[in-house]
């Protein structure tokens, strides 16, 4: 015979990074948003502060973690070529602190 169990289930806890500005971000959050038992976050830390980064990891112990941030270039990619140590800096080093 199965048992039932009346303890809850936990919530599935979902951290977005870039979610919060990003259209891509506020997709995935919309998406998590719709589905039972799940709990989306935004995160309010800017991806190239690792310490930021790992204090909102511990706050939120998130058990899975959705990376949509970056820099693509405003108004078009050139901006990016003109720009590269602040691209490498969120781009690569932002993705790596996440």
């Amino acid at each position: 015979t199965m048992s039932s169990s009346t303890e809850p289930t936990p919530m599935t806890k979902v951290l977005i990074f870039g979610g919060k500005t990003g259209w891509i971000g506020g997709l995935m959050g919309e998406l998590v948003n719709k589905e039972e038992g799940m709990e989306c976050f935004l995160a309010e830390s800017r991806i190239e502060n690792r310490a930021d980064v790992e204090a909102e990891l511990d706050k939120i112990k998130p058990s899975h973690v959705l990376m949509s941030a970056g820099i693509t270039g405003r108004p078009n990619i050139d901006w990016c070529e003109d720009h590269k140590p602040e691209t490498i800096r969120v781009n690569v080093i932002g993705t790596l602190n996440v």
